[in-house]
């Protein structure tokens, strides 16, 4: 084998290594569609992902709980919960202002895409949401239906910070997560892939002494 041809097989197997892990997608949507209700502490595991999911209030000193609503809404916020883990009032269901929703995984991980809905389970937004991750600098970013900046760590905090009272009271302000596309950060290589790279420096030398 040439040198042309060890490079062009070095590219089909990076590709090939690019390709192994696909997005884990949390569908909160359907979650919620499936059982609405509040959590103390929601727990979800997809393709070996394990996320966590609550509430506070911005600085933490108050905890709400994490909402799975209906109606093709998505993951909220309730500060008050029935006995029967509905929220009350019903109304407080998504991330309203002064809210924290804060996501903890097992595992440091890129968050791909954020599918936002805003109060009223449209896709039209005004305003903004807070971002801090891993308890670094806290960022601002627009709201929107697809947010597909990626986001990278393993405690993610959203926090509505659109100011309260008039028109800021609209649901355009306010916002669901339907769902996230997941991928770890690290992504172990097969031992598969190891022995194919053995196989490349071996090819590599052999052509260099060609």
């Amino acid at each position: 084998m040439n040198n042309q041809g060890v490079k062009y097989t070095i590219l089909l197997i990076l590709l090939s290594i690019s390709s192994i892990t696909n997005a884990a997608i949390f569908d909160f949507k359907a979650l919620g569609n499936a059982n609405e209700r509040g959590y103390v502490t929601f727990v979800h595991t997809v393709d070996g992902i394990q996320l966590s999911a609550s509430g506070s209030s911005p600085d933490g000193s108050i905890p709400y709980n994490a909402y799975l609503d209906s109606g093709n809404a998505g993951l909220g916020v309730c500060q008050n919960l029935t006995s029967s883990y509905q929220c009350t009032p019903s109304s407080d269901d998504n991330v309203t202002y002064l809210e924290n929703l804060i996501l903890t995984f097992d595992q440091e991980v890129n968050i791909e895409q954020t599918t936002f809905v805003n109060g009223s389970h449209g896709t039209n937004f005004l305003g903004s949401f807070d971002m801090t991750i891993d308890g670094g600098t806290t960022t601002t970013y627009s709201l929107t239906n697809i947010f597909s900046t990626i986001l990278t760590g393993t405690e993610f905090i959203f926090t509505n910070m659109n100011p309260e009272g008039g028109s800021y009271n609209s649901n355009e302000y306010q916002f669901y997560i339907s769902a996230l596309n997941v991928t770890p950060a690290a992504v172990p290589v097969p031992a598969a892939v190891w022995l194919l790279g053995s196989g490349l420096l071996g090819l590599i030398s052999i052509a260099r002494r060609r």
